[in-house]
């Protein structure tokens, strides 16, 4: 059966002399891995460039094997601003190797597909570093692996005025349950209150909010050591080069 969706280029590398081998991100089949035979050949199929980020309508045959036989890709968007700074470009690319490193084959998230259209959109005026942590909250939540910031892990109530996060519980403690946790660090509450209200909210409220300098890198330091612990990828590489706030983060 032939299948058309959209989707978002995340992954390319070539395949013998003529063809390519592709990673998509797409909206109705989740991520996809695909083969363009004969794409340097200059066949009419493939009219795209298939750069990196770019969002493509592609036409595939589904199989139950890993690779999919990609037979048409045009692309639809591209964000040229990615190409003039390098800020943005790096930023871009964290969006799309979480995503990659993340989401298994197949597994159908189209919250997700709109969340990186949105962020690539919105990261062309907004702050990188803002862009990038409402990103990396939602794409936590939306995938399942967020940390718990709505209260306490172990004694399950509702967190106080002091406020403690464990990187290897992945969450909140209260004070009377970080005894035994050799991690546990005690965090701002306008850190913990602004990652949970990111959680719950809509994002296109999130974009609203404003947080200090101070917040965004306490918010950057604890969304590093979360994701380097549990799905080991560093954020951090390149970042603390061009974002002032990741600097003290470091």
């Amino acid at each position: 059966m032939v299948s058309r969706d959209k989707g978002f280029l995340l992954r390319r590398y070539n395949f013998r002399e003529t063809s390519l081998i592709t990673v998509f991100y797409t909206r109705e089949h989740g991520k996809i891995s695909g083969l363009l035979k004969g794409f340097y050949t200059q066949k009419k199929e493939f009219t795209a460039s298939l750069n990196i980020f770019t969002l493509n309508e592609v036409v595939f045959y589904p199989k139950k094997r890993d690779l999919w036989l990609v037979s048409f890709a045009d692309q639809i968007k591209d964000y040229p601003y990615l190409r003039k700074s390098y800020a943005k470009n790096l930023t871009a690319t964290l969006f799309t190797t979480t995503i990659d490193k993340i989401m298994s084959p197949w597994d159908v998230h189209p919250e997700i597909f709109d969340l990186l259209s949105v962020c690539l959109d919105v990261l062309k005026d907004e702050e990188e570093l803002k862009v990038l942590e409402l990103f990396l909250i939602k794409l936590l939540t939306l995938s399942g692996f967020e940390p718990e910031f709505t209260r306490c892990l172990r004694c399950h109530n509702p967190m106080g005025d002091r406020v403690y996060f464990s990187v290897s519980r992945g969450g909140l403690l209260c004070g009377d349950c970080t005894i035994g946790v050799n991690d546990a660090q005690y965090i701002n509450k306008d850190i913990s209150s602004s990652i949970k209200y990111i959680q719950q909210t809509d994002l296109d409220k999130v974009l609203r909010l404003k947080t200090s300098p101070t917040c965004q890198t306490g918010i950057f330091y604890i969304l590093r050591e979360f994701i380097m612990y549990h799905l080991d990828i560093d954020i951090m590489p390149g970042l603390n080069r061009v974002i002032p706030h990741v600097r003290k983060a470091n």
